[in-house]
């Protein structure tokens, strides 16, 4: 009886929810590839670094763009344009050895993956409409979260033997029809629920903040809080032997109270103190400073887009490049690590590139579960409707 009802249950949300899911676990499966899609795009904009060239300053990098810079984004490769970025929207490629401009963006890749993104969360709507659908994809998440639940009870054998076990947890590639239909999508379901869940429920989090605000402060207790990097180089320090808040404060004092005029930013000097602060960045994000502005600040990553524990930002004095604060991922409070925990291990991103195909492995085998319930669903109705037309 009780398996009865959970199974109507289940056909139910399946079938009213199915075709959502379907197009969630879908733009999942692309937003996987975003990341390495997009890298092996950018290699056709690769500078070909003259021999004993000497790399551009930032502001020669930046005056080549042709409008007002507000950041630059600099790759460990030598090879790599420089990214000038004028706030979030438009941002040219530069050569950082001639100054020319090699392209500018978005192009037509970084729209389409933008476009998949606004799918997946919100339905490509806009305006005052997105915290509404955002709300509603999460609803659908939820959906999905009970169908997994559920599932298991429903693909477990009655009796419980070798021959019906093996038939539950492996895929028989003679079937056809309905038959294949089932198997596949007990098989795939059975391996794939656990990593699904997860998917499923940090995407619940995301979509409705007094979930996540709940949610965070138990998670970040757990979420691992290393210090990153261990131990910055003396040479990234500003000053061998000193401590990044010795130096800043020796600074305030050589400068007196009375200095009213802001020196002219070095902003070379400030590339080249968040380059040696850790040997390993992969990326460096230098925005561009105000002219009263004393400071700049540089995000150094080291790990993909998704990994913030491996990410930090470095504030540095603007005319001298002298660093006078870190900030990692363990200094944010527990709530901030776990939100940003939490949305990356939805994509997997958190993890690198293997996480990422993961989850996007994951995404196909949620797709291939809905679809194979859908055509289960709809065979059931079919036979329903020419039993109801005999009668």
């Amino acid at each position: 009886m009780i398996r009865a009802v959970i199974f109507w249950l289940h056909l139910t949300v399946a079938a009213a929810a199915g075709v959502v899911i379907l197009m969630l676990a879908v733009t999942g499966v692309v937003l996987s590839l975003e990341e390495t899609v997009t890298g092996l795009a950018e290699r056709r904009y690769s500078a070909a670094a003259p021999e004993g060239a000497v790399r551009l300053s930032p502001e020669e990098i930046a005056g080549a763009a042709g409008f007002t810079a507000t950041s630059l984004s600099y790759r460990s490769d030598p090879r790599a344009p420089v990214r000038v970025h004028e706030a979030h929207d438009r941002y040219a490629r530069v050569d950082p050895y001639t100054g020319r401009v090699v392209a500018t963006g978005p192009g037509g890749l970084e729209r389409f993956f933008e476009s998949v993104h606004n799918w997946h969360r919100w339905f490509n709507v806009s305006g005052g409409s997105v915290r509404r659908a955002r709300a509603v994809t999460g609803a659908f998440n939820l959906a999905f979260l009970f169908l997994l639940l559920t599932g298991p009870i429903l693909w477990i054998p009655r009796p419980v033997t070798r021959r019906s076990l093996a038939n539950a947890i492996l895929l028989r590639p003679r079937e056809r029809g309905a038959r294949r239909d089932l198997n596949w999508h007990q098989v795939v379901g059975i391996w794939s629920v656990l990593p699904l869940a997860v998917i499923a429920a940090t995407g619940v989090t995301s979509s409705y903040p007094a979930v996540g605000d709940r949610v965070y402060p138990i998670v970040g207790n757990v979420v691992p809080t290393g210090a990153w990097p261990p131990e910055p180089s003396s040479e990234g320090a500003g000053v061998e032997g000193a401590t990044i808040a010795e130096t800043a404060i020796a600074e305030d004092s050589a400068r007196g109270p009375d200095s009213a005029r802001v020196p002219d930013p070095d902003l070379g000097a400030v590339l080249a103190t968040a380059e040696a602060w850790t040997p390993e960045w992969r990326t460096l994000i230098l925005n561009m400073p105000r002219p009263s502005d004393g400071e700049v600040r540089v995000e150094v990553r080291a790990g993909r887009a998704g990994q913030p524990h491996r990410t930090g930002v470095l504030t540095l004095d603007a005319a001298s490049g002298t660093a006078r604060a870190w900030e990692s991922f363990a200094d944010d409070t527990p709530g901030r690590r776990a939100q940003q925990f939490l949305r990356y291990a939805h994509t997997g991103e958190y993890w690198g590139l293997a996480g990422q195909l993961l989850a996007g492995l994951f995404s196909l085998a949620a797709a291939l579960m809905v679809w194979t319930g859908l055509s289960l669903a709809v065979r059931r109705l079919r036979r329903f409707v020419a039993g109801a037309r005999r009668t």
